[in-house]
């Protein structure tokens, strides 16, 4: 608009410091409201864009967190169904029957050769032991530190008073015994350095269905913890492992794990440490929260539910409470907490990018309102002295149009004593301002500069053609013997128009809508003829642009 506006101003006018002023002082009215407008237009815009990229990052990451948890839960599963499918093995073991029936000692030597076998190859239990149904040690087959030895039958222990035997022993036949997760203890001591284990057993049975003793391995769960442990790369959690008393079996803090073996660990728990999460934390099973204390996202394992793939007969009262914890039943909490700190950081971000890219813009956008002010500004005050302007176009040096309507009517005269046709011609640029916004300004200037001389060069000599403003020109055809010769000069005008023409900044291609009037035929005077063939060509925009219509909605051409 501005550009227009300064391409108008070229007529010679003369301007008085006094206007330049009024200019100004109209332009500033204009450009703080421009400015309020694209103040309020951009902090919308940015408290969407805001909310909107919260929302996004924190769904993204919950499901992150809630995939950590759910990978992390898989691995536990996938090991606890290994050590079981390895207990139901034993416990069927062809040696195992054998002995059971006969009290071969033969059969025996080979079902510990069995153990350590398997114990080698596992390398994560820390025992595999065979007790009769006093609870006398049979076989036993230890891990010293990373060494799989057979323990000697004069240092097999009785363990009939230990609880996971008691418990153990009671089961029937398929049913599984899965211990509580706690470190493994030696001569009345906690294991150092610690080594968290599970024991995991089943009764076994002689071929007639008498229960002669119990199958137990002591699972070494260290490793599994450690793996635990490791956050995933997109995770932004602190992943924790829950007994359900809110107890820490894996922390990120290693001072709070264990505390229910440690006299001085006692009240360091996470139901202690949030109390209102963990009150939500139990009274569902999975879920996702948020609190003052971060996102925090939970499932829960219950080892019964993975041991009842290996047996139908498995039920939770069958799942032993540790020594001096009775809770019941028995399951391990996987919890995710994202820290409030992690989540402020992401919302930090979001608001510096936001303040430094709405500055930006609006320095940006305030550039280009004042700019549109001081041109609405201008044709507020040049617009009437625009009507009064030179006889011609200063930018296409073609007539304008005060010239125009003084040759039609001189034109009309001539017709009128002559008894001859004359044909008006009304031309709308189709894809002006395609060219104004994509090349610039100073090519839409040499455009229709280029357009003038297109149009002049396809017209005789004693036609006039003239600019009426911006992209309008329009055709006055002297003598036309007959229509089909105003039919011609249109087809040709749209054709030539059509073709790309070659500009500074390049190729430009546009169009042309071309409305056409015929003296007497369509009227006698200038206002009626000039109305015929604008509303002409308002049918060729409709019709698609380029094209050419005759006006009482005639086509007469359609490129």
């Amino acid at each position: 608009a501005y550009m227009f506006f300064k391409r108008e101003n070229q007529t010679g006018i003369v301007k008085s410091p006094g206007e330049d002023h009024h200019v100004t002082q109209g332009a500033l009215r204009i450009f703080a409201v421009l400015s309020v407008a694209i103040a309020v237009l951009l902090f919308t815009g940015g408290a969407i864009f805001y909310h909107s990229e919260q929302n996004a990052y924190l769904s993204e990451l919950k499901g992150v967190e809630a995939n950590t948890l759910a990978l992390k839960k898989d691995a536990i599963s996938r090991a606890l169904d290994r050590a079981t499918a390895d207990v139901l093995f034993l416990s069927s073991q062809n040696e195992l029957i054998l002995h059971l029936d006969t009290g071969d000692q033969q059969a025996a030597q080979d079902m510990e050769r069995e153990y350590l076998h398997l114990a080698r190859s596992r390398r994560v239990y820390g025992q595999i032991r065979f007790l009769d149904v006093r609870g006398q040690e049979l076989i036993r087959v230890n891990n010293q530190d990373g060494r799989f030895v057979a323990v000697a039958r004069n240092r097999l222990q009785n363990k009939r008073g230990r609880y996971y035997f008691q418990d153990c022993v009671r089961l029937e036949r398929g049913q599984i015994f899965l211990s509580p997760m706690d470190l493994n203890v030696e001569n009345g001591k906690i294991e150092d350095p610690p080594n968290p284990m599970l024991r995991i057993g089943t009764p076994v049975f002689n071929s007639e269905g008498s229960k002669r003793g119990i199958v137990l391995i002591n699972y070494s769960v260290k490793g599994l913890l450690e793996r635990f442990r490791q956050r995933a790369p997109s995770a932004k959690g602190e992943i924790s492992l829950l007994n359900s008393r809110g107890h820490w079996l894996v922390a990120s803090d290693k001072s709070k794990e264990w505390g229910f073996m440690f006299p001085d660990r006692t009240g360091v728990t996470f139901a202690k440490t949030y109390p209102d999460e963990w009150t939500k934390i139990l009274a569902d099973t999975q879920g996702q929260f948020c609190s003052e204390n971060g996102l925090f996202t939970f499932t829960t394992e219950n080892p019964s539910a993975v041991l009842q793939q290996f047996s139908d007969m498995v039920r939770t009262s069958t799942v032993p409470a540790p020594a001096g914890d009775q809770s019941s039943p028995y399951f391990w909490l996987l919890v995710s907490t994202v820290s409030p700190d992690a989540l402020e950081q992401h919302e930090s971000a979001t608001l510096t990018r936001l303040f430094v890219g709405g500055c930006i813009l609006f320095v940006l956008t305030a550039f280009g309102a004042w700019h549109l002010a001081m041109a609405v500004a201008r044709r507020q005050q040049y617009e009437e002295q625009l009507v009064e302007a030179a006889m011609y176009d200063t930018l296409t040096g073609l007539p304008n149009r005060k010239l125009f309507f003084d040759r039609l009517e001189s034109a009309l005269a001539l017709a009128a004593r002559s008894e001859h046709r004359l044909v008006l011609l009304f031309i709308d640029l189709d894809g002006f301002k395609t060219v104004n916004d994509t090349l610039g300004h100073e090519a839409g200037d040499e455009l229709l500069q280029r357009v003038g001389a297109i149009l002049t060069g396809s017209v005789r000599h004693s036609d006039t053609v003239a600019r009426l403003g911006g992209d309008e020109f329009v055709v006055i055809l002297n003598e036309v013997s007959n229509v089909g010769d105003a039919v011609l000069v249109g087809e040709k005008l749209v054709s030539a128009l059509r073709a790309p023409i070659p500009l500074r900044e390049g190729p430009a291609t546009i169009g042309a809508s071309i409305g056409v009037s015929v003296y007497p035929e369509h009227g006698e005077s200038a206002e009626v003829l000039i109305q015929k063939a604008d509303q002409a060509m308002y049918i060729s925009k409709h019709k698609g642009k380029n094209t050419c219509t005759m006006a009482d909605s005639s086509r007469c051409a359609d490129v």
